[in-house]
């Protein structure tokens, strides 16, 4: 499966926090497969969101170099312990590209669709920490409506989302300010559906400027978008925000 494909399934991973916790931890003796899981890979091991280690125990597949990837594995439940599973890698893990926070005042030329998308019952879709390094974005986005995978992938393509910092991060409360947007190759397209990618970015950075410049370190990270649910057109929009907390980090 292509890596463009497989981000399509990462965000409601991601927000289940550590690989099915509740089924890892079974007494159910038989293997089970999952794929498109996202982990961390450092030092011969996958780290999931929220810490879970994934040992693998085979090398034939395993990463030549540290970043993000998806997954596909086969494991037994109970072998899980001390937050830790061992795992084997079914395929070659596939790199999930992640980006940097830019400081600045560009704007998209096209509204994102919503931040935050979903409920409890069924599953949402929001911007949500990896870890105190990494901030994961499901970027939903007015999409042409097209029909095959290849035109689909073609699609996603045509979309660059930037999440952008001020230029002054001066702030006394310790809220760091970011900016997500779109600025999408063919604006003139009439888009009438919506769709997401999931973007992984690099807060560590601005993070470290941020407490530098204010002397405090940050507490609460605040991402905004200008959206709208009805067009995709940059003139008619709202900004809507989502709220990180990041004081449990901070002890």
């Amino acid at each position: 499966m292509k890596q463009i494909r497989m981000m399509a399934f990462l965000g409601m991973t991601l927000m289940m926090g550590v690989i099915m916790t509740s089924c890892l931890s079974s007494s159910e003796g038989s293997n089970k497969t999952t794929q498109t899981i996202v982990a961390l890979y450092e030092n011969g091991a996958f780290t999931q969101q929220g810490g879970g280690t994934l040992i693998p125990l085979n090398t034939t597949y395993l990463p030549k170099e540290s970043g993000f990837y998806t997954i596909e594995i086969e494991y037994d439940p109970t072998t899980w312990s001390d937050g830790k599973l061992n795992v084997t890698l079914l395929s070659s893990p596939n790199k999930v590209e992640t980006y940097d926070v830019k400081q600045g005042t560009d704007e998209g030329n096209i509204n994102i669709y919503t931040l935050k998308e979903g409920s409890s019952a069924r599953g949402v879709l929001a911007p949500t920490l990896f870890n105190i390094d990494y901030l994961v974005i499901p970027c939903i986005f007015w999409a042409d409506n097209v029909g095959s995978e290849d035109e689909k992938e073609q699609e996603i393509k045509k979309h660059h989302f930037y999440l952008q910092a001020p230029t002054d991060l001066h702030n006394s409360e310790g809220v760091l300010e970011l900016t997500l947007y779109d600025v999408v190759d063919d604006p003139e397209v009439n888009r009438l559906r919506n769709s997401y990618v999931d973007r992984i970015f690099n807060i560590r950075d601005i993070i470290n400027k941020f407490n530098i410049i204010n002397s405090i370190k940050v507490s609460k990270i605040r991402i905004s978008a200008k959206v709208n649910r009805s067009s995709y057109e940059p003139k008619d929009g709202m900004i809507e925000s989502v709220e990180i907390d990041l004081t449990p980090f901070q002890q």
